[in-house]
């Protein structure tokens, strides 16, 4: 972050001050004092994100960056440092064949067999417009 807290309190106060002394000439004092401390609050953190934002997203920081060597720069990204526990030992207990029936016919499996889906013959022209009468009645 750049700068001190310093920096929010002065242009907070700034603000304060600003604030106050265009809202006196038309509201009471009171309804000025927490317009006006509504403003050193607002502008204290807009302060304060804007600090941070130079000081993290622009790149601009109160310590100097360190420099690299040319040489550093061009070996970075080629190795990659990884260790990976050792698990052999898990993956041929997870792949030894499961001891269970040899033949289908000992198992409980039985395929799904859903009932097969028909069409309802379409009603008389006579027997609709006796359904349709009903439900208008209710």
């Amino acid at each position: 972050m750049i700068g001190s807290i310093r920096w929010n309190f002065i242009v907070g106060a700034a603000a304060f001050v600003i604030t106050f002394a265009l809202s006196i000439t038309d509201n009471i004092w009171l309804t000025t004092l927490i317009r006006s401390f509504y403003s050193f609050v607002l502008i204290f953190v807009i302060v304060f994100l804007f600090r941070w934002l130079l000081g993290t997203v622009a790149g601009f920081a109160g310590a100097p960056i360190p420099e690299h060597s040319e040489e550093e720069d061009e070996l970075k990204g080629t190795a990659v440092d990884v260790v990976t526990p050792d698990q052999d030992a898990e993956l041929h207990q997870m792949l030894k064949p499961s001891p269970g029936p040899k033949d289908a016919a000992d198992t409980d499996f039985s395929p799904l067999n859903p009932p097969k889906l028909s069409t309802k013959i379409q009603g008389s022209p006579d027997e609709l417009a006796q359904a349709v009468r009903r439900m208008s009645e209710e």
